[in-house]
C-alpha cells in the first residue's frame, strides 16, 4: 500500500503546482538538514548534502511559499494552521556555524540546530562518519566495502579494521575538525538560535535498551542546558523515534525533562502533543519534485485515515 501511495504521489507530483500544494491543511513544516558545503567530504556517503548555492536556492522556495518561525512559535502553537516552517539541522558540523548561520542571518531565517556534546570540540567522531572514511580508503584501494550502515553497536569493529588499514580517526578529528567548538555554539545562541540536543554520541535507539535512552536523552538535554542554557528545552531522536516507545516520549514530556521532541517521519502529524515529524531534506531525488511528492503524499493518507504517527505503548 504503502508502495502504491508513494508511486501515485510521485506522478500527481508532476501536475500540481507548490502554491496548490501548501494549500492543504498540513502539519507545521519543519525541513532539516545536517549540512552545506561546497567541498567533497567524506560524509557524502551519508547524505544528500546541498552545495551553498543549492541551499539558498532551497530556502528562496520555502521563504516563497512560507513564513519562517522561531522554536517558541512551535510551543506555543503546535496545532497551527498557519503557513509557517521551522529549519533544523543535526549533527553540529562545522559548517553550521561558518556556512549555514551566516545565510540564515542574512536571510531572516531562524533555526535549531540539534547536537551531540560527545562529538563537540572535535573529541569523538559518529561511528557512520568513521565509515565512510573507511570506506573512502577503501574505494581508494579499488577495494569497496559496504559499510555505511554500520550501527553504533559495531563502533568497535570499524575501530579495528581502521587501525588495521592505518587510518587515524584522531588525526581526522585534529586535521580536519568537523565539528563546532563550545564557542561557535555560544555564538549561534546569542544570534538568536536555538541549542537542541541530538542523544550523546547518536546511537540508533531501536538497537539500545529504552534505559539507556533515557541516559542518552537526560544527558545531552543537561549538557546543553549547561552549555547554552536555551530558553526552550528541545531534543531530535538521531536517525528516527520509530521503535521508541510512546511511554518514553511521554514521559519526557509529563515529567519536563524537556519541552519539545522530534522525529524524522516527513510530513505527518503526531499521536503524542508537542512530539513533531520533520522532514528530511537531503534525499537523492530532484528537491522540489519530492518535495511535492511529500505533500501529496499526506493528501493521500488523509483519504485513509493515516496521516498520524501512532506508537506502540
Amino acid at each position: 500500500m504503502r508502495r502504491i501511495g508513494r508511486s501515485l504521489s510521485r506522478i500527481a507530483g508532476k501536475l500540481f503546482s507548490l502554491d496548490r500544494l501548501y494549500s492543504i491543511p498540513s502539519p507545521i513544516f519543519l525541513p532539516f538538514y545536517h549540512i552545506v558545503s561546497d567541498r567533497s567530504l567524506h560524509y557524502r556517503h551519508n547524505y544528500h548534502y546541498r552545495g551553498i548555492s543549492q541551499f539558498e536556492k532551497e530556502l528562496e522556495l520555502f521563504l516563497k511559499h512560507l513564513k519562517p518561525v522561531s522554536l517558541d512559535y512551535l510551543l506555543s502553537n503546535p496545532n497551527s494552521t498557519e503557513k509557517v516552517f521551522h529549519l533544523s539541522f543535526d549533527d553540529g558540523l562545522k559548517e553550521c556555524a561558518e556556512i549555514i548561520a551566516p545565510i540564515l542571518l542574512k536571510k531572516g531565517i531562524p533555526a535549531t540546530f540539534f547536537i551531540n556534546p560527545d562529538f563537540i570540540d572535535n573529541k569523538a567522531l559518529f561511528h557512520r562518519y568513521k565509515a565512510s572514511l573507511i570506506f573512502d580508503f577503501l574505494q581508494e584501494k579499488a577495494e569497496p566495502i559496504s559499510l555505511l550502515k554500520a550501527h553504533y553497536s559495531l563502533t568497535p569493529v570499524l575501530d579495528e579494521i581502521a587501525t588495521l588499514l592505518g587510518i587515524d580517526f584522531n588525526e581526522h578529528l585534529r586535521e580536519e575538525q568537523p565539528y563546532m567548538r563550545i564557542e561557535q555554539l555560544e555564538y549561534l545562541s546569542k544570534q538568536g538560535f536555538t541549542i537542541g540536543a541530538h542523544s550523546m554520541n547518536h546511537p540508533e535507539f531501536w538497537k539500545i535498551s529504552v534505559d539507556e535512552q533515557y541516559r542518552q536523552i537526560k544527558d545531552s538535554l543537561n549538557w546543553v542546558k549547561n552549555g547554552v542554557n536555551p530558553e526552550i528545552s528541545s531534543f531530535s531522536f538521531p536517525f528516527t523515534d520509530d521503535g521508541v516507545s510512546g511511554n518514553t516520549i511521554n514521559d519526557l514530556h509529563q515529567e519536563k525533562i524537556c519541552n519539545l521532541t522530534f522525529g524524522t517521519a516527513g510530513i505527518k502529524y503526531d499521536s503524542i502533543p508537542n512530539h513533531f515529524q520533520r522532514y528530511p531534506v537531503e534525499q537523492e531525488e530532484e528537491f522540489e519534485i519530492r518535495l511535492k511528492e511529500e505533500w501529496i503524499y499526506l493528501f493521500l493518507r488523509k483519504i485513509i485515515h493515516k496521516e498520524t504517527v501512532k506508537r506502540a505503548y
